[in-house]
């Protein structure tokens, strides 16, 4: 946390119930810098690996030295996967019943199959797009489900993008990784935190991922 007077000492505290390693600092005036390398190096010596900083944060290359990167909100949004799509299409005046969705990325993880799962039965189709393991997740799911699962080729209303790299064909394009997903103009947000954190979703996945957070205290606006 930026702070005046802070210098870069690390303390145990508590986030929402989580707990933390937290250090404060003041980057201002001739020492800021090293005031952020000593919290830097107070974090890993206290076994930190990931860090949740303040928006606009410019000095990750500093905490990279120590080994130290940014919360992604990879599992966060992902398990948002489907409510996320049904909400895009919601948006654009679409029923489910009569939409396509495409799951496009690199390859076809755990969580692309659960999404595909879940969507096979709320939508009218399902597009598979993934160089590694696609082929085999679409004939799993027409095998169990009786779903016939659209070639890669083929263009929905709503693309899931699991991982980068993968062609765009979608204008409704939500890229669920990163620390700072892009997710066509929907936001995730959780009304029970302080205001100035609702948004935040590093943070957001971090309470996910230690289990203060659960699908209902998650809203899409």
């Amino acid at each position: 946390m930026l702070a005046p007077k802070g210098r870069g000492k690390a303390a145990a505290g508590r986030l929402y119930g989580l707990s933390v390693l937290r250090t404060e600092v003041d980057r201002a005036g001739f020492w800021g810098e090293y005031r952020l390398d000593r919290a830097g190096r107070n974090l890993r010596r206290g076994g930190v690996l990931r860090v949740l900083v303040p928006k606009g944060f410019d000095r990750w290359p500093l905490l990279e030295r120590f080994g130290l990167r940014p919360v992604e909100a990879d599992s966060l949004v992902r398990a948002q996967s489907v409510p996320l799509a049904l909400e895009a299409l919601e948006r654009q005046g679409l029923a489910p019943d009569r939409a396509t969705v495409a799951l496009r990325g690199i390859r076809a993880d755990r969580e692309m199959a659960r999404t595909a799962a879940a969507l096979c039965a709320q939508v009218r189709r399902v597009v598979v797009d993934a160089p590694n393991g696609g082929t085999e997740l679409a004939r799993w799911l027409r095998r169990e489900l009786g779903v016939p699962i659209l070639p890669p080729g083929e263009r929905g209303q709503v693309a899931l993008e699991f991982q980068p790299g993968g062609a765009r064909r979608e204008e409704t394009l939500l890229q669920l990784y990163g620390p700072r997903p892009e997710l066509a103009g929907l936001t995730l947000s959780a009304p029970g935190l302080a205001e100035e954190d609702r948004e935040d979703l590093p943070l957001l996945a971090a309470l996910w991922e230690g289990g203060k957070l659960d699908r209902n205290d998650i809203k899409i606006t």
